[in-house]
């Protein structure tokens, strides 16, 4: 391996990858897994959460409900008018599909 190239590894400007990435897994015996971060990450529960899921607990079940993320800095409006683009395209395909 290039010296640039493992220079590049320990400063962490690059990444390895394909190639680079199998003959660092063989020459130090680890599976390749090793180099990823574990993928099930804790969940921790908000404020924001529950509150939704609250208010989901007191709807109709026949009332349509999309499930949005945005920042908190997003104003409300904003936040429903992403939510109905979701749904008009939703909807759109599924006549689509018909």
């Amino acid at each position: 391996m290039p010296v640039t190239t493992l220079s590049t590894l320990e400063n962490q400007e690059s990444v390895p990858r394909g190639p680079v990435l199998k003959r660092l897994a063989d020459y130090y015996g680890v599976q390749l897994t090793y180099f990823y971060p574990p993928t099930a990450s804790e969940m921790k529960p908000s404020d924001p959460a529950r509150e939704w899921l609250r208010s989901l607990s007191h709807k109709s079940i026949d009332q349509e409900v999309i499930a949005t993320y945005a920042p908190p800095d997003y104003p409300d409006d904003v936040k429903k008018q992403f939510a109905e683009k979701i749904r008009q395209k939703r909807h759109a395909d599924i006549s689509n599909r018909k």
